[in-house]
């Protein structure tokens, strides 16, 4: 076992959390002071803030987009009633100098020098990790949409220790969910012909690992996008 850092963005969100969560249990034991303490936590609180405004401004990103295009391309049957406007954000809290992830490595490296640290006091910190094997079978894909310079379907996705994907579609016609392709280098683009000049259709896609030539594990979960016809 050893500690580790989360390097995803939400990962690291979660970890910090975790940590504020239940280091006031254990700050005496390993030596923390207050303001150790205090300074943490204003971290999280910023952190988990940024996470949440960049989420909200990605939905919003692409809320607009989709109104723009059917601004341009609606087939006549859309009716266009709001136009999207960006979401409140929450107040945010006190600022913090840069890189947040230094200082908390830097403090788990203190927590983890002091004589009264156990592994036990890390797995609930949530600064140990349990080294397991890799389990083909238990990946499940994770994976986002956005558009190509196109206008086609662009599905982000990340590869690990898996040999690929098998991505099927469903274009939302008499086909119903087909094998669209086996993609071994991410991400992927869609590229089929788009509906015709002013038209729009939805198009469903999902994706499950390969790994040694077969399909493992489970299904990630379905992303559905709007794509139009285009000049």
């Amino acid at each position: 076992m050893s500690s580790f850092i989360d390097h995803s963005d939400e990962g690291f969100g979660f970890q910090l959390n975790t940590f504020c969560g239940k280091i006031d249990t254990y700050s005496v034991t390993v030596g923390l002071t207050p303001a150790e303490i205090t300074s943490i936590k204003a971290d999280k609180d910023l952190y988990l803030w940024a996470l949440q405004v960049q989420d909200d401004t990605q939905k919003f990103a692409q809320n607009f987009t989709n109104f723009k295009s059917l601004l341009r391309y609606g087939s006549g049957t859309e009716v266009l009633t709001v136009i999207p406007t960006p979401p409140p954000f929450p107040a945010p809290p006190a600022i913090v100098a840069a890189n947040v992830q230094k200082r908390f490595s830097d403090l788990v490296k203190r927590i983890k020098g002091s004589p009264n640290y156990t592994k036990a006091i890390g797995e609930d910190l949530g600064i140990e990790v349990a080294h397991t094997p890799f389990d083909p079978q238990l990946g499940k894909p994770v994976f986002k949409t956005t558009y190509s310079s196109g206008g086609h379907p662009h599905l982000i996705w990340k590869k690990g220790k898996f040999q690929g994907v098998e991505i099927w579609v469903d274009r939302n016609d008499t086909k119903g969910w087909v094998k669209l392709e086996r993609d071994f280098h991410p991400d992927y683009t869609d590229k089929a012909a788009l509906p015709a000049v002013g038209q729009s259709a939805v198009w469903n896609y999902k994706m499950i690992y390969l790994f040694q030539d077969d399909v493992v594990g489970s299904w990630s979960a379905e992303q559905s996008m709007t794509v139009y016809g285009s000049v």
